[in-house]
């Protein structure tokens, strides 16, 4: 072996222990995917409708006053429909239906929680998960319709006709059914040509229903589209 050759050797080995050296003294990052997961963990801000402009926490649970819109049993999640101020939130709730009266005032626990969709469970989404409900008293008894008692909307009743639907009086029956009396005025190519009173049973259980209470008929069965919106949005002011 000549010198040449031997120099050369020597070099590659004394080169071969330095960089493993190097490697053996690199500080090694443990848990680093974990550490990111935490990070973007922290850094992600949880919001409801629930509470407007407050930042949640993952799994910390809140008490909040609502009124009870629907329980929704059509997918995957079952989901408790409330409304607060006027904002309506979907709370998942995987149990039976609750069996409560539409627009009945609750003191609820929630939290926020993750959710994996059924059908893709490489997505990851963050919701609100009902914990528990309890009724509130009912306040039919302290309600004011005074508001509501000059309120009137007018329907057509065919070419040249319209009727005139003036609150007369209101009456709550239970906290789920309130009895309006109109009197209708009719008129006929402007003129006034009968007056008569007609009353109402507005129901605000599960499913809304507003009947006339001399024929028990649903407004579906007697009036138009148009004029049905308007039956319903006056409802609707009842139970704001």
């Amino acid at each position: 072996m000549n010198k040449l050759t031997f120099f050369l050797i020597i070099s590659f080995l004394i080169f071969s222990l330095q960089s493993c050296k190097k490697k053996e003294n690199e500080p090694i990052n443990e848990n680093s995917i974990q550490k990111k997961s935490e990070l973007k963990k922290d850094s992600t801000t949880f919001k409801s409708l629930l509470r407007l402009n407050e930042k949640l926490e993952l799994g910390e649970i809140y008490t909040d006053t609502v009124k009870f819109v629907k329980f929704d049993d059509n997918g995957d999640d079952w989901y408790f429909v409330v409304k607060k101020n006027n904002d309506t939130v979907s709370l998942i709730y995987n149990t039976d239906d609750p069996k409560i009266i539409r627009g009945a005032e609750l003191e609820i626990q929630w939290k926020m929680d993750s959710l994996r969709p059924a059908g893709d469970p490489e997505y990851l989404d963050f919701t609100e998960y009902l914990i528990s409900w309890k009724k509130l008293k009912s306040k039919n008894s302290e309600r004011d319709f005074s508001k509501l008692k000059n309120q009137s909307f007018v329907l057509s009743c065919g070419t040249g006709c319209a009727m005139t639907h003036n609150v007369k009086e209101i009456r709550p029956i239970n906290e789920a059914s309130i009895k309006v009396t109109f009197e209708v005025d009719m008129y006929v190519d402007g003129e006034l040509t009968e007056t008569f009173d007609e009353t109402y049973l507005f129901n605000y259980g599960n499913k809304n229903t507003i009947k006339n209470m001399k024929t028990n008929e649903n407004i579906e069965k007697i009036f138009t589209e148009s004029a049905q919106r308007s039956f319903k949005e006056f409802g609707a002011k009842l139970m704001e």
